[in-house]
């Protein structure tokens, strides 16, 4: 059983933040008492937000103006991402009185065991992407993916923009981090897709989809745990993921070794 510190999972999601530079954010601005992401190319409030804030009850104020004026000019709405490690714990209360709606919770999932055994479903088969012919099939398997089509789908239909971002993403230089995208293949049909990026003891895995009709059969949950295999290879101990709370996918990955540990919520102002 892997134990996890408030400073673990304080720097996971420092590195969360880290790993996703040059795929869905396109930025980072840090400073002691806020950290600010965004994407130049997604408009949602996912990948749009202030983070890790850290001021005083009487700064509020001040901070909110600041995050406010800071994604209008972006063209972004005000996102506010709060967790059990912002300071003041009253934050969510006192954005909500400024106007901030709550928007999302979602579940920082980690995996919890050490000694990871799976069986591969019969003529299932996950292959690691090269090429970039190869990335443009896994964008069109996410993009069947999260479709919308499925009732259980707490994100409903993938704006047009992520498969950009992915597409962009590929191949592009990296520095403090390790990237693999995973295509799972059920008799050389392209059927589900993931993504690992690790460094040190970290890992994170994203992109997490089957299509519709290839569900609850075994295979997503094979591609998601040879991410979680990949990872304890190359030694990582941390290995995280995000999803809706209380969603399908919370209990799915529960299933699988995964346990909540925390939650980050997501507050919108939709006026500025």
């Amino acid at each position: 059983m892997i134990k996890l510190t408030q400073n673990i999972l304080q720097k996971s999601e420092d590195y969360h933040y880290k790993f996703q530079i040059g795929m869905y954010f396109s930025n980072i601005k840090r400073s002691k008492r806020k950290v600010l992401l965004w994407s130049d190319k997604i408009e949602d409030f996912y990948w749009n937000f202030a983070s890790k804030i850290n001021v005083s009850e009487k700064e509020i104020e001040n901070s909110i103006k600041q995050i406010t004026e800071f994604f209008k000019k972006k063209n972004r709405k005000p996102v506010i991402y709060v967790t059990p490690f912002t300071k003041p714990r009253s934050l969510s209360k006192l954005i909500q009185r400024a106007g901030f709606k709550l928007q999302f919770k979602e579940s920082w999932m980690f995996y919890k065991e050490v000694n990871l055994k799976f069986t591969v479903p019969k003529n299932f088969t996950i292959k690691k992407i090269k090429t970039k012919k190869e990335m443009k099939i896994f964008v069109d398997i996410f993009n069947k993916a999260y479709s919308g089509a499925d009732p259980e789908d707490p994100y409903g239909p993938i704006p047009p923009e992520y498969k950009e971002a992915l597409v962009d993403s590929f191949k592009k230089n990296q520095k403090n981090k390790f990237t693999v995208h995973y295509l799972g293949f059920l008799k050389n049909k392209p059927i589900g897709v993931a993504t690992l990026i690790y460094f040190g003891k970290y890992a994170g895995i994203y992109n997490i989809g089957t299509v519709l009709d290839k569900r609850k059969k075994g295979m997503g949950s094979s591609i998601t745990l040879k991410c979680v295999l990949e990872a304890q290879k190359n030694k990582a101990k941390f290995i995280f993921l995000q999803t809706e709370q209380k969603s399908y996918n919370e209990k799915f990955y529960k299933k699988l070794g995964f346990s909540t540990k925390f939650i980050g919520q997501g507050f919108v102002k939709d006026e500025f």
